[in-house]
């Protein structure tokens, strides 16, 4: 016997803006460093940030999804939450509620301490 449902869920998946750490060409991949603020967006990513919420936004506005119906999962990583906050901040969404959550699982995978605050150079190696 064939069902049919209609899912109503929709994801859209944005990886975070340009970081202080691409800026310096440095691998961030651990947690411990990953949270510190000075690894956060730099300028130019805010922007991206700023860009991609607008984006956001006007695909909400073009299928009828009301903002109240949104929800913003982010790692703990900085620039991923700097970036989560700039979204949010662009939506008018309040980043602290429960419309915008950390999860501490979704994180990028650790390359080690071999590789960690290293330069990107290094990628070609893992």
């Amino acid at each position: 016997m064939a069902t049919s449902s209609f899912l109503r869920n929709r994801y859209w998946v944005l990886r975070h803006g340009k970081s202080i750490p691409n800026e310096k060409g440095l691998i961030v991949s651990s947690l411990e460093n990953g949270i510190r603020l000075e690894y956060q967006l730099a300028s130019e990513g805010v922007e991206q940030a700023e860009l991609a919420g607008k984006l956001f936004l006007k695909e909400l506005k073009e299928n009828d999804i009301p903002l109240e119906n949104v929800r913003m999962c982010y790692s703990p990583f900085a620039r991923t939450r700097h970036t989560a906050e700039v979204v949010a901040s662009t939506l008018n969404l309040p980043f602290e509620g429960p419309q915008c959550k950390v999860m501490e699982d979704l994180r990028e995978r650790y390359f080690g301490p071999s590789f960690e605050l290293l330069s990107h150079d290094k990628v070609s190696k893992i």
